[in-house]
């Protein structure tokens, strides 16, 4: 499984590198956090090193549901003045599509004041409290910079913050200096060193992983029903060409990351209803490479040599390299295939979708001109509505998952508002 292929390590890293795509800052933010939380964890004792790595990696994402609900340009602004959407927005996507199921409510509490949280009976109460002053701590650090005093959080005991999360965060800035490391980049070290201790199950690994495609959806829900149905289509296919099970692995993985790439691509061009100009393509066409290096070195080779030549073409028209067949093989056929008769066959903001008498001529043709591997491409014309079926059915469901999550906001946020 490529899953075995990937560290618990490195699978931190590539949450941080794929959240970095859409807002470097903020993640750069929630690793200082992370960091000031570990450490007032550790003052606080009574954790395993493991235990307190899960809490540095929920800390990371604190602000995930922020990428959804607000401009993540201007952080102070979401996190000054109507904090409640991010929170809830972000507490859902854990619930739901991560495995911190039962740590997600964190985020949803993690600007509450101390005060209303009385009535509050929840198994993280006081962790909750800790990742609300680390919070404070590295954007009040951020902001007054050498003016910043960390004893500034004193007027707001028991009322904004708890006094044991304020007492903890005194002694991590005794015992650890964390305000002078994060000023000198130091803390790194130790950062480094903790997340040594993030232990993952291979199934915890790939419901992370799962995670990272449906961070698309925070950009554009139908980039995650396209993943889905680009999944299904090139499972189909290696199945009927009996590919072997440890390359459908490959193939899945592939698949399932090949666009968090897009990520990186401005909002105003993805959504734009027109054809793009030839500076915005090429601006599009870098996702391919963003893909690969945020996924290099954490994850199997293999993997992303079939990500990485999902816009590559048989006849070497392709991107980013202009490959030819005889450098590539049947795993990347199958994924290059595949993303393309679902592109083909979804409507998009500056056009409608091909018809299936559209679609069907465009593969014959390629077969002649040698644009797709010719097995891989055929095969699909023969079970064509077998396997277009399956996918759509899979996509309508991804869409069903994002609708759900949307009502539950609006559920939350409104109990929370009145």
């Amino acid at each position: 499984m490529a899953v075995e292929y990937i560290t618990s390590k490195n699978l931190f890293y590539l949450i941080c590198d794929t959240l970095s795509m859409m807002n470097a800052p903020l993640v750069d933010h929630g690793r200082r956090v992370s960091y000031i939380m570990a450490k007032m964890l550790e003052c606080k004792g009574g954790y395993e090193k493991f235990e307190i790595a899960d809490f540095m990696l929920l800390a990371v994402m604190h602000d995930i549901g922020a990428y959804k609900t607000d401009d993540v340009r201007k952080q102070l602004t979401f996190e000054a003045k109507n904090t409640m959407p991010h929170s809830i927005y972000g507490y859902l996507f854990l619930k739901y599509l991560s495995p911190l199921t039962e740590q997600s409510k964190m985020l949803l509490y993690h600007h509450v004041d101390t005060n209303r949280m009385q009535k509050v009976n929840y198994q993280y109460l006081e962790e909750t409290e800790i990742l609300k002053v680390a919070e404070i701590m590295d954007i009040w650090h951020k902001a007054f910079a050498e003016n910043f005093d960390y004893h500034m959080i004193d007027r707001y005991i028991g009322t904004k913050y708890s006094k044991a999360a304020c007492e903890l965060l005194y002694q991590a800035v005794e015992k650890f200096d964390i305000f002078h490391k994060l000023d000198d980049g130091s803390f790194m070290q130790e950062y480094e060193a903790d997340l040594e201790y993030v232990l993952l199950s291979d199934e915890e690994k790939d419901k992370y992983l799962k995670m990272l495609m449906y961070c698309t959806g925070l950009r554009s829900e139908n980039m995650v029903a396209d993943t889905i149905a680009t999944i299904c289509v090139s499972r189909e296919l290696a199945s009927m060409l009996r590919v072997s099970e440890l390359d459908k692995k490959d193939i899945y993985y592939a698949s399932l990351l090949h666009d968090i790439g897009m990520l990186a691509i401005p909002d105003d061009i993805l959504d734009v209803p027109r054809k793009l100009k030839d500076e915005e393509m090429n601006l599009v066409r870098t996702h391919v490479d963003r893909m690969a290096e945020a996924l290099q070195g954490k994850i199997s080779k293999n993997v992303i040599d079939i990500a990485r030549a999902h816009h590559e073409r048989f006849d070497g028209t392709g991107y980013p390299r202009g490959l030819r067949g005889n450098t590539m093989n049947m795993k990347q056929a199958i994924l290059q295939v595949s993303e393309n008769v679902v592109q083909m066959a979804q409507k998009k903001a500056y056009r409608e979708a091909f018809t299936k008498d559209e679609i069907i001529n465009y593969l014959t043709e390629s077969i002649v001109s040698g644009h797709f591997d010719g097995v891989v491409t055929d095969t699909l014309l023969k079970h064509y509505d077998e396997i277009m079926d399956k996918a759509s059915e899979k996509a309508k469901s991804a869409l069903v998952t994002h609708q759900k999550l949307q009502q539950q906001y609006e559920q939350v946020y409104n109990k929370f508002m009145n």
